[in-house]
C-alpha cells in the first residue's frame, strides 16, 4: 500500500506535538509547568471545537462560551447532587450541549456572515446575564462553589484513586485532546469535510451540487457543542469553581486570536495558535504583570487579529507555507 508524503503531512504536527506534551513532564514537574500545560490543552481542544464552525464552515460564532458554562454548571449539578462519575459528567454534558447547538443552530442559522456572529455574540451575553442573576441556580456573582474532583476506579484497585495532583489532572486531560484530535481529522478529511469546504466557499453552489447547506452547518455546530461543553465539564471537576465570567467574552477573543492567527480552517495553523497564545499570557504575567495585565493583553490582541485580518488572512500557517514554497522554490532554481 503506497502512502504519499502528502497524505501524511496532516499527521506530522499532531503526532510531535503529543509526543512533546506526554513527555514533558517525566522531566519538568514545577507548578508553573503543569499549569501551562494544562492550559494548552485546554485551549487547544477549545480552538479545534471552534474551528469547525469558524474555520471549515464560514460561520464566526461568537456564542461558543455558552456551551463551556452550561456544561461546567450542568456538571456541578450532576456530581454535586447526583453524585455521578467524572466521565459520565463529561458524556451527559456533550450530549446536551450538543442537542442545545442543533436547537441554536436551527434558530441563528437562518441569518448568516456579520448578522450570525452579532446573534450568536446577543445570545452569549444575555445567558452570561441569566448566569449573574440566577442566584439559586448558579450563585451569581458568588459562583458555583464545592464541584466534586474527579475519582478514577482502576479493574485491579479495590479503593478510587482522587485526582487532586496538577500532573494527575493532566495525564487524565491529554487523552481528551487526542480525541478530539481524532474527531477533528476524521470528520474533516472525510467526505463531511469536503461538504463542509462547499458550503464555507458558495452555498449556492454547493446546494446545486445536491449538498444541503443548513445539515452539514449543524453537524459542524453540534459537534463544535459537544467538545465544548465536555471541555466546561472537565474544566468545572479541575478548578472545583464555577462563575458566570466563565462566558465571559474575552474568551471568545482568544479563539478568534488563535484560530484566524494561527491560521482558520487549518489544523496546523489552529495547532500553533493554539499553542502560542495558550503559552504567552502566563509567561506575559510571569515576567511582568505590571505591564501585561490581561487588559492590555485583550487590546494587544485585538491588534493582531485585525493586522492579521488585513495583511495576513491565511494566519501563520499559510505564512509559513508561502516561505516553504519559496525556499523549495529557490533550491530547485539553484540545482
Amino acid at each position: 500500500m503506497n502512502i504519499s508524503k502528502q497524505s501524511l503531512r496532516p499527521f506530522i504536527l499532531p503526532i510531535v506535538l503529543l509526543v512533546i506534551m506526554a513527555l514533558l513532564p517525566l522531566f519538568n514537574q514545577s507548578g508553573f509547568t503543569l499549569n501551562v500545560l494544562i492550559n494548552v490543552v485546554r485551549w487547544l481542544i477549545f480552538a479545534l471545537a471552534f474551528d469547525l464552525v469558524a474555520g471549515h464552515i464560514g460561520s464566526v460564532s461568537l456564542g461558543q462560551p455558552i456551551f463551556y458554562g452550561i456544561g461546567a454548571y450542568l456538571t456541578a449539578y450532576l456530581a454535586g447532587k447526583l453524585g455521578l462519575g467524572w466521565l459520565g459528567c463529561m458524556l451527559v454534558s456533550a450530549f446536551f450541549m450538543a442537542l442545545l447547538a442543533l436547537l441554536a443552530g436551527l434558530a441563528f442559522f437562518r441569518i448568516r456572515h456579520v448578522t450570525f456572529a452579532i446573534g450568536t455574540l446577543g445570545a452569549a451575553i444575555v445567558t452570561q446575564l441569566v448566569a449573574n442573576s440566577a442566584e439559586k441556580l448558579t450563585g451569581g456573582a458568588l459562583c458555583t462553589t464545592g464541584v466534586p474532583r474527579p475519582q478514577l476506579l482502576l479493574p485491579f484497585m479495590e479503593s478510587a484513586i482522587k485526582i487532586s495532583k496538577p500532573i494527575q489532572f493532566y495525564y487524565l486531560f491529554l487523552p481528551f485532546l487526542i480525541l478530539t484530535l481524532v474527531v477533528y481529522l476524521a470528520v474533516t478529511k472525510s467526505r463531511i469535510g469536503r461538504a463542509f469546504t462547499a458550503v464555507r466557499e458558495d452555498e449556492v453552489r454547493a446546494s446545486a451540487v445536491g449538498i444541503y447547506p443548513l445539515r452539514y452547518k449543524l453537524v459542524a455546530f453540534a459537534l463544535s457543542g459537544a467538545l465544548i461543553g465536555a471541555l466546561g465539564s472537565w474544566q468545572a471537576q479541575y478548578v472545583t469553581v464555577i462563575c458566570p465570567s466563565d462566558m465571559a467574552q474575552d474568551i471568545t477573543t482568544s479563539l478568534l486570536i488563535m484560530v484566524f492567527v494561527g491560521g482558520a480552517g487549518r489544523l496546523s495553523g489552529v495547532i500553533i495558535g493554539g499553542v502560542i497564545f495558550s503559552i504567552l499570557p502566563p509567561f506575559l504575567q510571569a515576567v511582568g504583570s505590571k505591564y501585561f495585565q490581561p487588559a492590555y493583553q485583550q487590546i494587544l490582541y485585538g491588534l493582531i487579529l485585525v493586522g492579521v485580518m488585513l495583511y495576513m488572512p491565511d494566519g501563520l500557517d499559510g505564512l509559513a507555507s508561502r516561505i516553504l514554497r519559496r525556499f523549495r522554490g529557490i533550491r530547485k532554481e539553484g540545482v
